[in-house]
């Protein structure tokens, strides 16, 4: 088995580099061998290729229409009937002709391309520096919700804003009065904190951090979520709870503290989904406990990790 690339073949010699790096390209993908045979102007032509060779054989043409040069010169003179199925050719092997490639919409999409580039103005000025992207963000955001970013609530709302994508977020977020107190004397106390899911751990930027999931015990009858982070809290005695995806996790969290199993310093509501999320989030909200929480079903992982570093940058004069 081998693949012809045949195309119509030039005297310039830039045009024949180019079929030949072709060649072996789809060598190295295919793993089978892969020549250039030329219609005209170029050696070898496609004939003696075909000719000198041996077994089936895949004409692969670097045509873009049915031309005279496809039709006549190619498709005719090898006397099959057409593209794509096996036949036998006049010159004694089996043969596999490809479609041109006219037909083809990467084609067209890459001419599109092209074209677009003679009327692009250099496009919008990208932002590259990461400093400049997030303070960029953070300037807008607090101008669009009227945030003094200053203020520890109004910056954890922009944050959370600044993960989602979402000015939206900002009008579902409740935070207790005490929660930013109670949060920076936690941390700088260096107590744990307990993430639900490893997305949410993996984004802390904190030394102390435990995964509820990691943690379930054999045997558990409900969620990993909520087994994990039973056992992580009587363990602990003391921690912080982090959601930002298991909405289990936060009932397992309110299930031990009010069975006096755990003290929960602060919690990071920001579970999310259509079962259970908005209903946990209520509890908390309700429970007294030093919250952030992000009402209604959404939130997500990079929410919860954003408003903890945030505590985390305040807490230590970041």
């Amino acid at each position: 088995m081998e693949v012809i690339l045949v195309n119509h073949g030039s005297r310039r010699q830039v045009f024949n580099q180019l079929m030949e790096g072709w060649a072996a390209e789809i060598s190295r993908r295919l793993g089978v061998r892969a020549v250039v045979g030329y219609n005209e102007y170029a050696e070898p032509n496609w004939r003696r290729v075909l000719k000198e060779g041996e077994g089936p054989a895949v004409i692969a043409l670097a045509f873009l229409g049915e031309g005279n040069h496809v039709a006549r010169d190619i498709v005719e003179e090898l006397g099959v009937s057409g593209f794509e199925q096996w036949e036998m050719s006049r010159f004694g092997r089996l043969v596999y002709v490809t479609r041109p490639l006219g037909d083809s919409p990467l084609v067209l999409s890459a001419l599109i391309a092209r074209i677009i580039k003679a009327f692009d103005k250099g496009g919008a000025k990208i932002v590259e520096n990461p400093e400049e992207i997030e303070e960029t963000s953070m300037a807008y955001i607090a101008k669009a919700l009227g945030l003094n970013v200053e203020k520890c609530e109004h910056a954890l709302v922009a944050r959370a804003v600044y993960a989602s994508g979402n000015l939206d977020m900002a009008k579902s977020i409740y935070i207790t009065s005490d929660f930013c107190k109670a949060a920076e004397e936690a941390i700088t106390g260096e107590v744990w904190a307990v993430a639900d899911v490893k997305m949410v751990a993996a984004g802390l930027r904190y030394s102390r951090v435990r995964v509820a999931v990691e943690e379930a015990p054999a045997g558990c009858r409900t969620t990993k979520s909520y087994c994990g982070t039973e056992k992580l809290l009587k363990e602990l005695g003391a921690a912080a709870l982090v959601v930002g995806n298991a909405p289990t996790a936060l009932r397992a969290g309110l299930d031990a503290w009010r069975r006096g199993e755990a003290e929960l310093a602060f919690v990071v509501a920001a579970a999310v989904g259509f079962t259970n999320a908005e209903a946990v989030k209520e509890e908390v909200a309700s429970s007294g406990l030093p919250a952030f929480i992000v009402r209604g079903t959404m939130g997500g992982s990079g929410v919860a990790a954003a408003v903890f570093n945030e505590l985390v940058r305040r807490a230590y004069g970041g």
